[in-house]
């Protein structure tokens, strides 16, 4: 949806990147930013979480596993609202979904992205002494 308003507002650019794409600032955004100054400094902390998150991604591979553990956490934590949900328990919710990943590399991968996005304060499990160790 952000993306979406942002597009028709003209501050996106789309520039194809092979099977990937990458988004720039448009001109536009230059000229309407301080129209939004309160908004924007409101939501910095926000904005620059994001931004980190998305500076750390290395390819799309690595934006799926993210995107996908970020879903899946959200899954179980509105299957089992009064219970801790433990790394573990989000690692085998992942690879039981996604069965083509029970390979021994996108295993480590999950793990590695799960623990990565706890550390980083993107989700809140309990943690896992069993968690495959990321690579």
């Amino acid at each position: 949806m952000a993306l979406h308003e942002f597009a028709n507002r003209n501050w996106l650019q789309e520039e194809n990147l092979g099977r990937m794409i990458a988004l720039h600032v448009g001109p536009q955004y230059a000229q309407d930013r301080g129209k939004f100054r309160e908004e924007l400094q409101r939501h910095e902390r926000k904005i620059a979480k994001a931004v980190d998150l998305f500076s750390r991604i290395k390819n799309t591979e690595q934006a799926e596993e993210v995107m996908i553990v970020l879903f899946a956490s959200r899954q179980l934590k509105q299957a089992y609202p009064n219970e801790e949900v433990a790394e573990q328990q989000l690692y085998d919710y992942v690879l039981d979904w996604k069965k083509s990943w029970r390979t021994e590399e996108k295993a480590r991968a999950v793990a590695s992205t799960i623990r990565n996005l706890v550390l980083l304060g993107w989700m809140r499990l309990r943690f896992s002494e069993l968690l495959a160790e990321p690579a």
